[in-house]
């Protein structure tokens, strides 16, 4: 019961933050950029400089575990494989996986890999209820002359300047009619790495679309020194 409301609750939130990008699209975009906003982005971005995997090189391994879901019309669930493997990586770029228990298939759906977001062009929002509290949330609109560029939004640590959540939505990704990736963040030995990371797609075939779900909690990560 208790992963039904998870899987439930997280539906729920990517269903929020498309709404949200929509709002911020609405009226984020300006001549002159918010200083407060651009004071946090460039904090963050710095931050992420130092702590992401992909910009540092350093090589490690995640072990995940995922399910895969095919969807049918409806949104409703066709079937379901399960895997548990370790990917090894070296900066941003997979170097090898070891299937531990499923199907192999599911595990080569699988990038645990984020995006580093900051050198993209982007209109920037803060949502105007924000409360001042530690989570701090901006909402990113690309820029339209940039093709393949995500629009969504990033939720920040406002002290520490780290990411906790992303959310990301590829309105021009090649061979997709739809794509989107979701990250929950966790710090380890003084790296950023994704705690759980979700993609809905659906991919476009010669005859036909493949719609699917892929759901991935990190279990274990080792950094190879």
């Amino acid at each position: 019961m208790r992963n039904k409301s998870i899987k439930k609750i997280h539906v729920r939130l990517l269903a929020v933050v498309c709404t949200a990008i929509c709002i911020v699209g609405s009226d984020s975009r300006s001549a002159d950029p918010d200083p407060i906003i651009e004071y946090y982005w460039n904090n963050v971005a710095g931050k992420a400089r130092l702590i992401s995997p992909a910009q540092t090189g350093i090589s490690y391994v995640l072990t995940a575990r995922t399910f895969c879901h095919r969807i049918a019309r409806g949104g409703r669930v066709a079937s379901t494989d399960t895997v548990t493997c370790e990917y090894f990586y070296t900066g941003d770029c997979l170097d090898s996986l070891r299937v531990g228990e499923g199907e192999k298939d599911c595990a080569e759906r699988v990038d645990l890999t984020f995006p580093y977001i900051f050198d993209n062009a982007y209109d920037l929002s803060l949502f105007p209820n924000d409360t001042g509290g530690v989570a701090l949330a901006i909402g990113l609109i690309s820029d339209s002359a940039a093709t393949g560029q995500p629009d969504g939004l990033l939720v920040i640590d406002r002290n520490e300047y780290v990411l906790r959540n992303l959310y990301l939505y590829y309105p021009e990704k090649e061979g997709y009619r739809r794509f989107t990736r979701s990250f929950r963040f966790t710090e380890h030995e003084g790296y950023l790495f994704p705690d759980s990371v979700w993609e809905v797609g659906n991919k476009l075939g010669i005859f036909s679309s493949d719609n699917y779900r892929t759901e991935s909690g990190v279990t274990e990560i080792r950094i190879l020194r």
